[in-house]
């Protein structure tokens, strides 16, 4: 076996029953990380060293047989830089953060070890995690696992093109508008956005080291993966309070279940009123309902009632300023302050309206979020879950953030479109898992998420399952076969 192609839970049986070592597997994909890293930049850190020095203890460990082990035994796996690992450097591509080095380890950092990870290194990210391209003025640009020239997707870009690549068969990702899900799409691999609050955040920059945890909304933590059991088997591992973070509340898991996709209830959105899909993304979007409903599933097109799009996009834009400039001086929320609201870009009107920190405005958003929240509920009720782009194209050639992205011909938006699909499962917060689904005309991936209910993170994944054995295995990007 080719440890690099193997998923992180058969490279764990494989490493448990004997047939292969940790050592072996951690070797291999670095071995494979030296051959490939350097034209894409993936991975940011590489730490040689420290893995081989991990996987001989789990090999040791397992010799012994003193204690039984960890799920991930001996699984060599790649952690988002944004993440504390004790000994590495943590700066979310931040220059004033460019010697910090973490003392510990992030709450699900130490889990991942605790359950037998074996830490290659870091993986690149955007400044402070706010883009959905991954362009770091500390590390440089990565490279879509597909073609070079394209956007890897952000701000888990780096992660998503090493699991894509087979540098790494498991990433530990964070997603506030996409982070999970749009890198996952744009490079053919598999994410989860958990409900937010199942993954406690603890160790995770942007909130800086020694000041006020200001992020408290919308935030959350998960995997990518080549499949929706490793999915599956990381959230099982990091979720659940730590004693740090006090939104973390102690709810269970529960079993996944094994469905079929016969019966299942699934609406579909093609399309939102925000920013109109491209054509090569709606015959995915087709492809996938009719595969569904050949498979016995009852599909339907259907989306929540009442569901105002704008305001509710206003409304994700507006919280998440209002929790990344609350530590902001006045003297540069002044840019802002006092501006024209009528701007034609909704990101700038967002910037407008958050600049004074409006306490009252504030918790007026955090009212119409509950209500968002409650006709989304409601919603999916109704259906086992909602089928839905992840983004509106394929992965663009990679562009300055002031400049629109073009969709089949029509400007949007940068900042606007790039959120305009993933950004209410963040305001409702709903788990979301994305799938490989399909592939445009130029030959590259195309996800679709499936969204559930909140704390049904497990039946969410038992549904994913029942798409996934509809769909072929995960594709292999041409330059990593």
């Amino acid at each position: 076996m080719d440890p690099c192609f193997e998923t992180a839970g058969r490279l764990a049986r494989a490493i448990r029953n004997g047939r292969l070592s940790a050592v072996e597997a951690t070797r291999a994909h670095l071995d494979r990380i030296a051959h490939l890293n350097e034209g894409l930049n993936a991975l940011v850190v590489v730490d040689r060293e420290g893995a081989l020095r991990a996987a001989r203890a789990a090999d040791r460990a397992l010799a012994r047989k003193d204690r039984s082990p960890g799920p991930l035994h001996g699984v060599p796996i790649t952690i988002k830089e944004a993440f504390d690992v004790a000994g590495l450097g943590t700066t979310s591509s931040h220059p004033p953060l460019q010697d910090n080095v973490a003392h510990g380890d992030a709450s699900v950092v130490a889990r991942l070890r605790a359950a037998g990870a074996v830490i290659l290194g870091k993986t690149n990210v955007p400044e402070l995690c706010a883009d959905f391209q991954t362009d770091s003025p500390l590390f440089g640009t990565t490279k879509n696992a597909w073609d070079p020239r394209r956007t890897a997707g952000g701000s888990t870009g780096g992660g998503a093109v090493a699991v894509a690549a087979r540098l790494s068969p498991l990433e530990l990702g964070s997603d506030i508008g996409g982070s999970v899900r749009n890198p996952a799409h744009f490079n053919g691999i598999f994410s989860l956005k958990p409900t937010e609050w199942r993954v406690p955040g603890h160790g995770h920059v942007p909130d800086l080291p020694g000041r006020t945890r200001t992020i408290r909304y919308m935030g959350v933590y998960g995997p990518l993966a080549r499949s929706v059991a490793d999915l599956d088997l990381a959230l099982r591992v990091v979720a659940g309070p730590d004693g740090r973070t006090a939104e973390a509340p102690p709810v269970p898991l529960g079993t996944t279940p094994s469905l079929a996709a016969a019966g299942l209830r699934i609406a579909v959105l093609e399309s939102n009123p925000l920013v109109r899909i491209s054509a090569d993304t709606a015959k995915v979007v087709e492809a996938t309902a009719r595969l569904l409903a050949r498979a016995g599933a009852r599909v339907k097109r259907a989306e929540p009632a009442g569901l105002d799009w704008q305001q509710a996009w206003d409304d994700w834009s507006d919280l998440f300023q209002y929790q990344v400039r609350a530590l902001e001086p006045l003297s540069v929320r002044q840019r802002h302050i006092g501006r024209p609201a009528d701007s034609a870009d909704p990101s700038r009107r967002s910037a407008v309206r958050t600049a004074s920190l409006d306490l009252a405005a504030f918790f007026a958003v955090l009212e119409r979020r509950d209500e968002v929240m409650r006709r989304c509920e409601d919603f999916l009720g109704e259906h086992d879950a909602w089928l839905m782009p992840v983004m509106p194209d394929a992965a663009f050639v990679r562009q300055a953030q002031s400049r629109p992205w073009t969709i089949d011909g029509v400007e949007h938006p940068y900042f606007f479109a790039g959120t305009s699909y993933n950004f209410l499962a963040n305001l409702t917060g709903q788990p979301s898992v994305v799938l490989p689904c399909g592939f445009s005309r130029e030959g590259l991936p195309i996800g679709l998420q499936l969204t559930g209910r909140r704390w049904g993170d497990a039946r969410l994944l038992g549904v994913a399952r029942a798409l996934e054995r509809l769909l072929p295995p995960c594709p292999v990007p041409p330059g990593a076969a």
